[in-house]
């Protein structure tokens, strides 16, 4: 029965019948192509929020980095309450994008030759959805901390004193002799 059906389907006299289920067929597989680069699948979309959020997370302020250090390091054994300074040698620098132009031209006068070679750097500028013009940044390099002081309640016990420093220098990449460590009062 079944392959009585698709041979009378396709017979001379029912060719029309058979063109628009083929063509019918084609329009579903079209659509579903491009249904796929047309419109951002829930995964697309989940990955850029992703990349939002590392950056994010890379974007800490001074305080907020003192704020999540003080946090971690009252967690060691024995700390206690713990409060956190650190210093920087320098504010968050900025690397901007410049687009330089070099103009070479050559004259020549009574036999003799001469170069002239100019520079012309500008800063490059993006432009918001407002009408807003700000400079392209390329990197942003984080300030470096130059020095640190730990005040904890477990202070003056010398275990606690080592593995505070120990963390220190894994957090923040800063040696020993720059960091201090007090007992709260």
């Amino acid at each position: 029965m079944q392959k009585d059906f698709w041979r009378d389907l396709f017979r001379p006299e029912n060719k029309k019948t058979g063109n628009n289920i083929l063509l019918a067929l084609l329009i579903g597989v079209l659509l579903l192509v491009l249904g796929k680069t047309l419109f951002p699948t829930e995964k697309k979309v989940a990955e850029a929020s992703i990349k939002e959020q590392t950056t994010e997370v890379h974007n800490y302020s001074e305080q907020d980095m003192e704020g999540r250090m003080a946090e971690i390091l009252s967690k060691i054994q024995g700390a206690g309450q713990v409060d956190v300074m650190l210093t920087f040698c320098a504010s968050t620098e900025s690397v901007v994008a410049h687009e330089e132009k070099t103009e070479e031209s050559h004259s020549q006068e009574s036999g003799k030759t001469s170069e002239d070679l100019r520079k012309e750097s500008t800063v490059v500028m993006t432009e918001d959805g407002n009408g807003n013009t700000s400079p392209l940044v390329l990197m942003e390099h984080s300030p470096q901390v130059e020095g640190v002081v730990i005040v904890a309640e477990g202070g003056d016990n010398a275990v606690v004193c080592e593995a505070l420093s120990n963390a220190a220098q894994a957090l923040l990449d800063v040696p020993a002799h720059k960091i201090a460590i007090l007992k709260m009062k």
